[in-house]
Parts: C-alpha cells; sequence; structure tokens
C-alpha cells in the first residue's frame, strides 16, 4: 500500500496543472509506441489500458495476451469499492446504520470491543493484514488502520443479511445491471471456463507461467467482496464514469447519492502519523498540490490493477494486467505509469531501461542460489562428517550441532514474517520461486540436521 502511495504521489506530478485532455491531445503514437515499449522491456505478459472522463472513454488499448477491452481481469482490492457503494446504499436506505455494532448484523461476531460498521470501512477494526474468518480477533491496533481484507469480507457478509440475498446478486442487480456491465462477475467461481476470462501468470525466477488464480475457498483469507470480483476494462470504465458523473448512470439512473460520494472519498482516516494520505470506504485519497487524488490499486495472485479518479479534471486513469511479479514488473509499473502520464501532458517520456527487469531478477535469482548452496552446503556436510567428539564431550556436541542446524531452518520458516510482515502461506501464492526456494532448502536442511544427529547420538 505504501509503494502505492508513493507511485500516485510521483505520477500525478505531471497532471497537476494540466486542462482537461481531449483525445486529440494525446500524442496517441508517442503514447501507444511507449505502452508497446514497456510491454516488451518489462516483459509484460497482457495489459490493458483506459483514461476516461465522465462522457466516453478517450484512449484505450490491448497489449500482448489482451486482445480485447472485454477480457475480464480479477480487479483484486479494487473490488472493496463496490462492497463499500454497495454499503453506502444500503445506508441511503436507512438499512445499515454505519455507527452500529457488527453485531446488530452479524450476531456470530460480537467481541468485547465495539466493532463499528465504519469501523470496518476505515479498515480501523483492530483486525490483522492476514486474518481469516477462522481466527478473526482485536489486536492491538484497534481504532487505527491496519489493512484487512476480512474488513471487506465481513461487509460482504452485511450486505447479505441485510438484503436477504446473496453479495453476487447483490452487485449484480445494483451495480452492474444499472451500468450496463455486462461483462463484470461477483462470484468467482463463475468465472471459471468463461473464455472472456483471461488467464493470469506468476513468475518463477523471472520468468512467467500461466495458470490460473487460488479461487476463494470458505477459508481463504479474502473472496470476492474484499477482492475477487472479475470485470472487463470496458466494464470498469462504465464504473468510474458513474463516480465523475456524481453516481448517475449513462442511461440517468442513479446509483448512488453525490453527497454519499463525497463522504466515501473525504471521510476518511490517515494511513499513518506521517503519510498525508487517507483511506475511506474502499478509496484512499490525498490532496496533491491542492489536486484531490481518490485511487486504489488491487492484485491477486496472477495478477494486478490499478485506478485513480481525479475528479476536478473530470478524468479517471485504469490499467489491468495478467500478472503478478511482485519485486519485478510490479515495481517497474510505477516508472512506467509515471512517463505515460508525463506522454499526457506532452512531454517526452523518459528512456525505458530495458535492463531493469532482468537486473532485479538477476539479483533475486543470485540470492535464492545462495539459500539454496547453504543449505546443500548444511545436507552434504552431514553427509560426509565423521563422527567427532569424544564420549566426554558427545552430550555437548549433540546440543550445539542440533542448535546449529536448528537455526536455519528456523529462519528460513519465519524471515518473511520478522522482517517483511507476510506469513509463508502468503509467499507461496504471491511470491511463488522464493517459496520453492525456502521449501527445498528447508528439507535439505532438515535432513542434514536429522543426519547429523543420528550420527551424533549412535556415534557412527
Amino acid at each position: 500500500m505504501k509503494k502505492f502511495v508513493l507511485f500516485i504521489l510521483l505520477a500525478l506530478q505531471t497532471i497537476c496543472f494540466a486542462e482537461k485532455m481531449q483525445a486529440d491531445d494525446f500524442r496517441i503514437t508517442q503514447f501507444d509506441s511507449y505502452l508497446n515499449e514497456i510491454t516488451e522491456a518489462y516483459h509484460i505478459p497482457g495489459m490493458a489500458f483506459f483514461i476516461t472522463d465522465s462522457e466516453h472513454t478517450l484512449f484505450s488499448k490491448t497489449y500482448g495476451q489482451c486482445n480485447s477491452m472485454n477480457n475480464q481481469f480479477f480487479i483484486g482490492s479494487m473490488s472493496k469499492s463496490y462492497t463499500a457503494l454497495c454499503i453506502m446504499q444500503l445506508v441511503e436506505k436507512g438499512l445499515v446504520n454505519l455507527d452500529a455494532d457488527i453485531s446488530t448484523y452479524l450476531p456470530d461476531y460480537k467481541f468485547a470491543q465495539k466493532i463499528s460498521v465504519l469501523s470496518l470501512l476505515n479498515h480501523t477494526s483492530g483486525f490483522d493484514t492476514h486474518m481469516k474468518f477462522t481466527d478473526v480477533k482485536i489486536t492491538d491496533s484497534y481504532g487505527k488502520y491496519e489493512y484487512a481484507n476480512i474488513n471487506y469480507d465481513l461487509l460482504g457478509k452485511i450486505i447479505e443479511a441485510v438484503s436477504g440475498i446473496n453479495y453476487e446478486e447483490y452487485v449484480r442487480e445494483n451495480v452492474f445491471i444499472p451500468l450496463g456491465m455486462s461483462n463484470s462477475c461477483a462470484n468467482a467461481l463463475k468465472t471459471k471456463g468463461n473464455p472472456k476470462l483471461l488467464t493470469g501468470n506468476r513468475n518463477y525466477f523471472g520468468f512467467f507461467i500461466t495458470g490460473e488464480a487460488d479461487y476463494p475457498k470458505e477459508k481463504s483469507w479474502f473472496h470476492e467482496p474484499a477482492g475477487f470480483i472479475a470485470s472487463t476494462p470496458a466494464d470498469h470504465a462504465e464504473y468510474l464514469r458513474m463516480y465523475l458523473n456524481g453516481g448517475i448512470t449513462k442511461q440517468g439512473l442513479r446509483i448512488i447519492k453525490k453527497e454519499t460520494i463525497d463522504s466515501m472519498w473525504y471521510e476518511n482516516v490517515p494511513l499513518s502519523p506521517k503519510e498525508e494520505a487517507f483511506y475511506g470506504k474502499g478509496w484512499n485519497y490525498m490532496n496533491l498540490d491542492g489536486l484531490k487524488v481518490i485511487f486504489h490499486g488491487g492484485q491477486v495472485e496472477n495478477g494486478i490493477a490499478y485506478q485513480f479518479i481525479l475528479p476536478e479534471k473530470d478524468l479517471a486513469v485504469c490499467f489491468m494486467i495478467n500478472a503478478n511479479d511482485e519485486f519485478g514488473m510490479n515495481s517497474l509499473m510505477d516508472n512506467a505509469f509515471w512517463n505515460s502520464l508525463s506522454i499526457i501532458k506532452g512531454e517526452s517520456p523518459k528512456k525505458v531501461n530495458h535492463a531493469s527487469y532482468i537486473l532485479i531478477h538477476s539479483a533475486l535469482n543470485a540470492i535464492y542460489l545462495l539459500i539454496f548452496l547453504f543449505s546443500l552446503f548444511i545436507l552434504i556436510k552431514a553427509i560426509l562428517k565423521k563422527k567427532d567428539g569424544t564420549s566426554k564431550n558427545k552430550a555437548k556436541s549433540i546440543i550445539l550441532s542440533l542448535l546449529g542446524y536448528l537455526v536455519f531452518p528456523l529462519f528460513l520458516v519465519t524471515f518473511t514474517k520478522i522482517f517483511f510482515g507476510t506469513p509463508l502461506w502468503v509467499v507461496k501464492s504471491y511470491v511463488p520461486d522464493l517459496y520453492c526456494v525456502i521449501i527445498v532448502s528447508l528439507i535439505f536442511a532438515i535432513t542434514g540436521g536429522i543426519l547429523k544427529g543420528t550420527k551424533l547420538i549412535f556415534n557412527k
């Protein structure tokens, strides 16, 4: 999230003083050339990009494996704004009270401290980032911002409890159908086998491998309300235009009141005391040199997406990519978006560094190799090492050796949580190559420890 906030700060500097753009201002040839270049340089499998105002799409293009603006993508946490919109519709109808304890609507979720509907919307409930339904509890972050998917999954349950229909049906009837979003779906499993769904890619050691996302299950850490809505660039453009039109569709139907949208965007909580960015009701907000910026990113295991709205400029921008590469492509796309917006402003983009992607993954692969080689060394040493230590020092040797062989495996299974706050089961889905290295190295290290311990115990 912090990376995305920095990306927005940088990207939007290019258009702070730009006038409202028209299609003929885009220097489309240069724009298209640049996007083609980054698709190649950053090894992007497939991408869709669009810029829209309140009336129509000003520029759109697909690249690589994506060949249509009607290709479906999982939009990740951009789904949260849909869930927040649905909750606020129910608030307008008097069916949900933002200040009410969630147990009012979900009797099975009653806690010692009050958890309001608003605290779920603003991520101030005290629930942990990676918490699941099976282990939901309040932590010491209660009352402070901590991004947690479970907040929005619980909001999805509230929508179902209050409306009397499931989340998928509610979103379809109250958002998709009024907006004409015929290719969007709020049930991830129903997208399986849909030829319009663009299969995503995960990165292994610098190479993208096509494969399905981890479709949400009962014990998953997020579901459709938090991050698994499927939509198309064409459909999502309609959704963003609705916001630019103050909650009204192109047919003149009102989805939500303008004042409700304002409350979603501007009544929020700070991400941290040191950041001038805020979160409220499914959207991030910042004021950049007097320019109001509304934004949110999203990712699933095999895809990423970004969107932002400039209400005062009557503009919304979005791109969807059918790949996820946490340390490589994802970070490079920050620079790509900066340069894309420079082109929109009429400036020449900075030269694309075609070596960046290779350098990043070469460095990562070198680290992975060191971890693997060290674990292999442990195993080989245990196999070749002859007995050591006299019987007098046998107990001491056993203890010291086992401690040595236990420390490295323990480090392998805990370092992602300790240093990055990410448990290993999340690494498995989002950084699969690192997970493979950890598991193989763990097997080698543990096997080495067992062999060493056996030799010491039986004095072989």
